[in-house]
């Protein structure tokens, strides 16, 4: 009951609307499937979103790309939060109470949704084109834990809802006979908020809907991103995201960070099967409650007659002090005159994700 009220939770919170502290980014079913690794192996539609120098990466004739409107979940329930605090409100044991507010002590759950659309058109030398994105996130902990005279603690949650605009801009050069490209997309970010908090003894995430949203304003940024094809197996890609940062302060003093971070990535493309693996240089830190993230993502696509396409993949947080799941992935692609992509991600009992997206290249 409490997992289903935390999915609701995010998902209130994009409808009130690349939020600091949640891992790189979900941007489309192939890379979730991957192990979340888009540096150097995102189609045009994904570099609209991820990173802006794949743009125009082996893209030599005119054409459109569509992203429809895609959408993927996660949920990381570092702790076993949502059973505890059922468990805590099923519970008459005072002794037994004690105990779960002792193992929720520095516990966090997240959970986020996140649409996403794209229309790009490449050219023989340029490549231009609209990526719409949202992002609803929700960070939960426990705060002002007592153990005298009675067992208790406020469930605290802070919700962020992101809705962007970008026009990303691409072109590709030769460079001592390899292939380098380059992209930058501009983007446009909406902030709002909502804040949450109410004793364990009666918590319930239903109660979010009755909370009003803030409007914390907007901001202009920008992703740069390169890739560089050393072979024409081999390539590496590197982005830099929000090189302009901001900072947005809640009412009641919860600061929302959009810092500078960096990614790079590497690939091997052999055809049939596609092996890459992308590494966070910086960290990020926690939004509210949850663990700062420094994500190492390894994945293998197989191509299937250009038809089908296999993949999996694996991540796990480096940052110091994290104790968040790793996870691993699978998904399928299928060519159906349109495309067809799905991807789960599992962690533990209690993390999960999913993601599922149609598109056109024509």
């Amino acid at each position: 009951m409490f997992k289903r009220k935390l999915i609701a939770a995010g998902l209130l919170a994009t409808a009130v609307s690349s939020v600091h502290a949640l891992p790189y980014g979900y941007y489309d079913a192939r890379s979730v499937a991957m192990g979340n690794v888009s540096m150097a192996t995102g189609g045009i539609t994904t570099a609209a979103l991820s990173n802006p120098g794949m743009l125009a990466v082996n893209e030599s004739d005119d054409g459109v790309a569509l992203l429809l409107p895609a959408i993927g979940v996660q949920a990381i329930d570092d702790g076993n939060v949502i059973d505890l605090v059922d468990e805590f409100q099923a519970s008459s044991d005072l002794t037994r109470q004690l105990e779960i507010l002792n193992e929720l002590d520095g516990a966090s759950l997240i959970g986020a949704v996140v649409p996403n659309a794209a229309f790009v058109y490449s050219g023989d030398s340029f490549t231009w084109g609209i990526a719409l994105r949202g992002t609803g996130v929700i960070s939960g902990g426990l705060t002002d834990i007592v153990t005298t005279p009675l067992p208790n603690a406020n469930v605290t949650a802070l919700g962020v809802g992101i809705q962007e605009i970008g026009i990303p801009l691409g072109t590709d050069f030769k460079v001592a006979g390899m292939q380098l490209s380059v992209g930058i997309t501009p983007r446009y970010v909406q902030v709002d908020s909502i804040e949450y908090q109410q004793s364990i003894q009666t918590a319930d995430f239903d109660d979010i809907t009755d909370t009003d949203s803030e409007d914390l304003g907007s901001f202009t940024t920008a992703d740069v991103g390169i890739t560089l094809n050393i072979i024409d197996t081999f390539r590496v890609g590197l982005v830099a995201k929000n090189l302009i940062e901001e900072t947005k302060t809640t009412s009641l003093g919860s600061d929302i960070v959009f810092d500078t971070h960096y990614r790079v990535g590497a690939a091997v493309d052999l055809g049939v099967v596609t092996l890459a693996a992308d590494l966070d240089l910086t960290e990020r830190e926690p939004i509210a409650f949850e663990n700062p993230y420094k994500s190492l993502s390894v994945g293998a696509e197989i191509d299937a007659f250009k038809t089908v396409q296999l993949r999996a993949g694996f991540q796990t947080n480096m940052a110091d002090g994290a104790t968040d799941p790793d996870l691993l992935s699978v998904g399928l692609g299928f060519w159906l005159g349109f495309h067809l992509d799905i991807a789960a991600v599992v962690g533990d009992d209690s993390s999960f994700g999913a993601f599922i997206q149609t598109g056109f290249h024509f």
